[in-house]
């Protein structure tokens, strides 16, 4: 079935136990991208292939926001945030965290969900207005990796928008849907 867009992106802490506190809406996204790393590794014997291997240990991840709110990149990035000012320190350290979207493939709702992310500082680009206004995006980095039991995402289909965002909010801890 053919995607037709993503929405509802959230993500919580990852705790010592595997579960998820502080959950929170992450902010509306244009994109939300994982590519897996894979590992292909091929055995040789008697002049041939005899063997292969082939494993994902996890995913790139990259989510494209349209709202760069202080509070969520505190969170996400480990920086202090003090009334209203947004502090970076060579010290802050980012918490792993589990983040998920809601996508449409073919008439079914699909909550995905990767189960322990760690983000990277993004780019600082702005640019000054012109002719016409266009809009800017953060883009998130993260990788994705296994938590000890090897899982490192879940997907799951909904028949309704609504299903699938009360899926994505128990995993991460929300009470309520904003």
């Amino acid at each position: 079935m053919a995607k037709k867009g993503i929405r509802y992106a959230v993500f919580g802490l990852l705790g010592d136990n595997g579960s998820y506190t502080g959950g929170k809406y992450l902010a509306p996204v244009a994109a939300f991208n994982g590519t897996p790393n894979k590992s292909s590794v091929k055995d040789y014997g008697d002049d041939r292939c005899t063997e292969v291997s082939n494993e994902t240990l996890g995913a790139a991840l990259s989510v494209e926001l349209t709202n760069d709110d202080l509070e969520i990149f505190a969170m996400l990035l480990g920086h202090t945030l003090t009334e209203g000012e947004l502090v970076y320190s060579t010290d802050d350290e980012a918490p792993y965290v589990g983040v998920g979207a809601v996508g449409v493939s073919g008439k079914k709702w699909r909550a995905k969900f990767y189960k322990k992310v760690l983000f990277s500082e993004p780019n600082d680009e702005n640019t000054t207005k012109q002719e016409s206004t266009t809009f800017g995006h953060i883009t998130l980095e993260g990788e994705a990796v296994p938590l000890d039991d090897g899982t490192w995402k879940q997907e799951k289909e909904f028949d309704t928008l609504e299903a699938a965002k009360t899926y994505l909010n128990g995993l991460v801890g929300i009470t309520t849907t904003p």
